[in-house]
């Protein structure tokens, strides 16, 4: 497996500086490639809430506790109801996906700075492989994608679970202090940096992406993905 070993990381957070190294290029999807406004996670929460509810026979109300303690408990409601229920995972993410995407808008500014990014870039996502191709298709950058790396490839252990990250390196051959990670979620971020990637977290008004933003494992923040990769690609020393 590749080494591990920690680098040392720019103190400016804000600062585009500190990715000269940076051969793979790490995504998450939801509210990170696409902006969270377009609240396209608004949708599978209520999907989610409706699929506990049916499954398990609860009202809504009583879904949306068991959903939100799943959540918190075992990284998504998915393991919860998997290892506590025995849930189809697939049915599961089929069902949740099932997403109007349209409000998400394609985006040549991003296109046009990822195509320009040196090394590889993958996708790292907690959902699916079908719902990310809809989304990246919608976005217009699923031609700089070399992989999808989703939560069925992890064995349906979700970040932040060690063991995903571990999955997503040694699939790929990943060196942690050779990649950047990006990412809307503080807690996603932190096995990362333990690892020794540059981490970047997309800072979000969601309520689950408050805790934690301001944490040593963040290197840097943006507010807005596609100018700030703009400005770094600018800044990259010719490979």
């Amino acid at each position: 497996m590749p080494e591990t070993a920690a680098v040392p990381v720019p103190a400016d957070r804000s600062g585009s500086a500190g990715f000269d190294h940076v051969d793979t290029w790490i995504f998450d999807l939801d509210n990170t490639l696409y902006p969270a406004s377009c609240r396209l996670f608004d949708q599978v929460e209520r999907l989610i809430g409706a699929y506990v509810a049916q499954h398990l026979n609860l009202d809504a109300e009583q879904a949306h506790r068991l959903q939100k303690q799943y959540f918190q408990e075992y990284g998504t409601t998915m393991n919860g109801l998997m290892l506590r229920h025995g849930v189809d995972p697939h049915h599961y993410l089929e069902f949740v996906h099932a997403i109007d995407v349209s409000p998400v808008q394609p985006s040549p500014t991003l296109a046009g700075a990822l195509a320009k990014l040196p090394g590889r870039k993958l996708i790292y996502t907690n959902g699916s492989v079908a719902h990310a191709e809809r989304v990246m298709d919608r976005l217009g950058v699923r031609e700089h994608f070399s992989d999808i790396f989703d939560i069925v490839a992890g064995n349906f252990e979700p970040k932040p679970k060690e063991s995903s990250y571990r999955a997503l390196i040694e699939r790929h051959g990943i060196e942690p202090a050779r990649a950047a990670l990006f990412e809307d979620l503080p807690q996603n971020l932190e096995p990362a940096a333990a690892m020794g990637m540059v981490t970047v977290l997309v800072r979000t008004d969601s309520p689950w992406a408050q805790a934690g933003r301001d944490a040593a494992h963040i290197h840097h923040v943006t507010d807005d993905l596609a100018g700030w990769l703009v400005e770094i690609v600018d800044k990259l020393p010719p490979r």
